[in-house]
């Protein structure tokens, strides 16, 4: 098989670093990774460190709404404010006693309780592109700035961590990002969406097709009609056959892994399982009419067949769908009441939680981590227009997480923590542990330098 290699330092004997140290840490026990990582979660059980949450998930939804949804204006209101800091909404009671938020998502408010708000969440970056990286990754960037283009020596999302550290082969992609990659104004590709410096074999598999389209379709699972299956099987063989080392190439080319693209696309291709979650024309009409008729609702739909086929990760990221020639994501600039109350709330609140339902009553909450997020929040004062990062709210849902609750709170204007800072890698240490990934696993760059999956620690929701 065609193999190119991720051109990691070798020793004198053609033996890593990295590889001696596995050697000398595992060997000894005869420990493969899988045994490794049942070890780190015996020994975090033993310690009292969440015994009965970790690993709950066995699938995660990340909702990532770009832009930076206002904190005042959804989840955590601050009606007692001064009139320069309140909203121009007003809070409504939710199913959970006790817990408000605002009145323009009145069906999401029929479901919080089954919805762990998380309203202290803090850093310090105000730029979309770093921030992102920063909450998507769990790690700051190491410049902060906006409109750069993501490049391999950013940090992977959580996603691609998991398609690292599970590994195996399946005809389903282990990370789907869908509707669209996130980008800046100028186009760039945000950072923190894909894998990093793991390369590009544990990308997301990107579907950049908006699933309410006529005649969406995903390009990826179009075979060639000049191909014949029999075809297809004598190309396969005829790459196995080759044998080719091109050491010290695939990270300089960023081409490290091609045999794997070629396996996953093979896979796919040939799939029936496969083409048949990604096929939103077996949905009854009522179904699709639940969830809206247009780009957001539609691909959490798509994300329900998805993970209901197999998928264990898949990011939903919020279109930036052009209406009125405005671009309608939550970077709220300009008439942010108005765009908030009549282009963005309604958008998100009916589709999240028709989703939230349709997982609850086909049993697949109870082990399905759903998490809203964003880079940042909004300024305190007036429309609430600009980045503000100090304060923001998250919120978990399904995995046996309990609803109804709160974990800790802004001050009174909701401008920064009053009570239980939470950082971005808390954040994405919630999420690997609920997944199963202890936070002392390690992945390593294209220089062999290792990092933890994770540096916070879970959040007390759990």
């Amino acid at each position: 098989m065609l193999r190119l290699s991720t051109a990691r330092k070798k020793l004198c004997d053609g033996i890593s670093r990295r590889d001696w140290l596995r050697l000398g840490t595992l060997s000894p026990l005869s420990l493969s990774l899988p045994g490794l990582l049942s070890q780190q979660s015996s020994a975090a059980e033993a310690a009292g460190k969440h015994p009965s949450s970790f690993g709950k998930a066995k699938r995660c939804v990340i909702l990532w709404m770009g832009g930076g949804p206002a904190q005042q204006d959804t989840f955590d209101m601050k009606p007692e404010a001064p009139a320069d800091y309140r909203s121009a909404f007003r809070p409504i009671d939710t199913a959970a006693p006790g817990i408000q938020i605002c009145e323009h998502f009145p069906h999401l408010a029929r479901h919080m309780d089954k919805i762990a708000l998380v309203r202290s969440v803090t850093h310090s970056d105000n730029n979309h592109s770093t921030a992102a990286h920063w909450m998507s990754t769990g790690y700051a960037h190491r410049i902060s700035q906006e409109n750069f283009f993501a490049s391999r020596r950013d940090h992977p999302h959580p996603g691609s961590v998991l398609a690292k550290l599970r590994g195996g082969r399946s005809s389903l992609p282990k990370y789907v990002n869908l509707p669209e990659r996130s980008r800046n104004d100028n186009g760039a590709l945000t950072p923190g969406q894909d894998a990093g410096f793991l390369g590009g074999q544990f990308d997301p598999f990107w579907i950049e097709a908006h699933p309410n389209e006529p005649n969406f379709e995903v390009p990826s699972l179009q075979r060639d009609d000049r191909v014949s299956s029999v075809r297809l099987k004598e190309r396969s063989s005829l790459l196995q056959s080759l044998d080719v080392e091109k050491p010290e190439m695939a990270w300089a080319q960023d081409i490290a892994g091609t045999d794997q693209f070629f396996d996953q696309a093979l896979d796919l291709l040939n799939s029936p399982a496969a083409h048949s979650a990604f096929d939103l024309k077996q949905e009854d009409v009522a179904t699709r009419l639940k969830y809206g008729d247009w780009a957001f609702g539609q691909s959490l739909l798509l994300t329900r067949r998805l993970i209901e086929a197999g998928v264990p990760l898949v990011t939903v990221s919020w279109p930036r769908h052009k209406t009125d020639k405005i671009f309608q994501h939550w970077d709220t600039h300009s008439d942010g009441f108005n765009t908030l109350k009549d282009k963005l709330i309604p958008w998100a609140d009916r589709p999240i939680a028709v989703f939230l339902e349709e997982l609850e009553e086909r049993g697949l909450l109870e082990d399905t981590l759903v998490v809203w997020m964003s880079e940042f929040g909004r300024s305190p004062m007036g429309q609430h227009s600009g980045h503000w990062a100090p304060v923001n709210t998250v919120w978990f849902s399904g995995a046996g997480i309990a609803g109804g609750q709160v974990f800790g709170a802004s001050d009174k204007v909701a401008a920064y923590p009053a009570v239980n800072p939470v950082s971005p890698a808390d954040v994405t240490a919630t999420i690997f542990h609920m997944l199963g990934i202890p936070l002392n696993a390690e992945i390593y760059d294209a220089t062999d330098r290792p990092f933890p999956v994770s540096q916070g620690k879970v959040i007390g929701i759990v």
